[in-house]
């Protein structure tokens, strides 16, 4: 999948919660993944749902969004989260780019490292 991705980014729209143009390419894919956590149980949960990211954000619930922490992500306007629970509660972080309306996946992340930034969360 990765390497089609490669020659031909994945594009769609989401309207749950807020609208999102995404664009998922093969690099956007290896991000996703490289962002491990502790617990091998969830690390596949996550790889698997990295899969299918238009299904996950289709059925998932948007918890609204954050900003960018000062001097991080320059080429990103802010951060929106999405929730499922599948084996385990996770949550989807999708940044929007500051130079137009595309999102992309960032990470797939647990509850413990969400609850740790959910202070910022805007709706």
């Amino acid at each position: 999948m990765a390497e089609v991705l490669k020659e031909h980014p994945m594009r769609f729209t989401i309207t749950n919660g807020i609208t999102m143009d995404v664009e998922i390419t093969k690099s956007d894919l290896k991000t996703v993944l490289g962002k491990n956590v502790r617990n091998n149980k969830f690390n596949a949960i996550k790889n698997a749902l990295t899969k299918d990211i238009r299904n996950y954000l289709e059925k998932a619930e948007y918890l609204g969004w954050r900003p960018v922490a000062e001097g991080k992500h320059m080429e990103s306007a802010y951060f929106a989260y999405y929730s499922r629970e599948l084996g385990c509660k996770t949550f989807l972080c999708m940044r929007k780019l500051e130079d137009g309306n595309i999102f992309k996946p960032y990470a797939i992340i647990d509850e413990h490292t969400f609850n740790a930034s959910i202070s910022e969360l805007r709706k």
